[in-house]
């Protein structure tokens, strides 16, 4: 009787582990009060934030907010390349209560230290403390994928991580007999660099309809959907405060097998730093203005101001169009409900960006799609204003 006992237990964890195709491993958990998340919150926006605007609703939504757990995780996706790998991510899900929707988010660009595996914790997470479980993948080059290139702005590999992360944390539910089910409905959400990736990943769910996802809506906030636009308007204003086009370059050497020559890109004090302002463990804001300064034109080859320019910046502006979002081909549902917000005085990514994804989608026959544009307002102005509308969303 025991034997048959102890071959019954081994058979459903043999069938268990069959049916976990990208679930791997538990990293780490904790449980963390709705309170203490705001407080975080305002520790990671920086000096700059002024909290005592948000202190009310702050205290009002950490008294009704729900504990969250915080689950770091392993899982299997691919590289830009195709390539299996190993990934890590986040989820993050109320204690207690039904779960009411789920909130897929695209990481932003930031320090690799900074990533949500890394503390267990990341402002993107806020709205668990509603009832929604909260994903977000680290993506390649982050968590337990730090000593990889990151892959910037190569959207369809950030989907295809984004995507395989939703699936894992299905399966991890599963394996801890969670009694709650994933919700198949799902806001995407992405701010700055995971914009894009948000965009990208809505184009991957209407593609493959078999995995039955259904997209509540998309909201996107101070996005490069097309990365050429966004390099060439940084160029042709003479002004950027974000040093973000070695580690681009690097990315796109990495993954996309360019072979490009940096000495024909870069000049100066970017080609001696180049290692350490790739390596991801340095602000990007803070080195723009601080050291290497503002203005393209001091660490750009002088070839990009150039007519005809050299053959190893076309190439990477050709790369740079290739990775706009929607690729040629992508689509998205016609009522699909989508939200955008920019602001005119961004110096990290131009409005531009978003003016253009506007006129190209109305041009296409998207009625149902608002856009916030801003006349005043930083980068950073922009997230905060971006996480109000996202509340917004799941309160009403």
């Amino acid at each position: 009787m025991k034997k048959l006992f102890l071959l019954t237990i081994l058979l459903v964890m043999g069938v268990n582990c069959l049916a976990q195709k990208h679930f791997v491993s538990v990293i780490d958990e904790r449980t963390i009060p709705a309170r203490a998340q705001f407080d975080s919150l305002i520790v990671e926006f920086g000096a700059g934030f002024d909290a005592d605007k948000y202190a009310t609703a702050f205290n009002i939504a950490g008294r009704i907010g729900k504990d969250v757990h915080f689950v770091s995780l392993k899982y299997r996706t691919v590289d830009p390349k195709g390539q299996e790998i190993i990934a890590s991510g986040m989820v993050a899900y109320p204690e207690r209560g039904c779960f009411l929707g789920t909130i897929e988010v695209s990481p932003i660009c930031k320090e690799k230290y900074m990533c949500g595996t890394e503390r267990l914790f990341t402002i993107e997470c806020l709205p668990s403390i509603r009832g929604h479980v909260v994903i977000v993948p680290d993506t390649i080059g982050y968590g337990i994928t730090k000593d990889e290139a990151i892959p910037l702005l190569q959207s369809e590999n950030i989907a295809q991580v984004a995507v395989d992360m939703r699936l894992a944390v299905k399966e991890y539910f599963e394996a801890v007999g969670e009694k709650r089910k994933l919700p198949r409905k799902s806001i995407l959400f992405g701010y700055s660099l995971g914009a894009a990736g948000a965009l990208a990943t809505a184009c991957y769910y209407h593609a493959h309809k078999e995995l039955g996802v259904k997209m509540r809506c998309l909201c996107l906030s101070s996005g490069a959907y097309d990365p050429a636009v966004a390099i060439q308007s940084s160029i042709d204003k003479g002004f950027n405060e974000y040093l973000v086009y070695p580690s681009i370059t690097l990315g796109m050497n990495r993954w996309m097998d360019m072979g490009l020559d940096y000495g024909k890109i870069f000049q100066g004090a970017i080609l001696r730093d180049f290692d350490k302002i790739t390596e991801g463990n340095e602000n990007l804001g803070n080195y723009a203005r601080n050291v290497y300064g503002t203005d393209p034109s001091a660490y750009l080859h002088p070839d990009f101001y150039k007519p005809g320019r050299n053959d190893d910046i076309n190439r990477l502006m050709d790369g740079l169009q290739s990775l706009k979002v929607p690729a040629a081909g992508a689509a998205l549902p016609k009522d699909l409900r989508i939200y955008l917000r920019h602001s005119e005085e961004d110096t990290y990514v131009p409005i531009a960006c978003t003016d253009l994804f506007y006129k190209e989608m109305r041009e296409a026959g998207y009625r149902n799609i608002s856009y916030h544009r801003d006349k005043h307002g930083t980068h950073y102005d922009e997230a905060a204003k971006a996480f109000v509308d996202l509340f917004m969303l799941i309160v009403f």
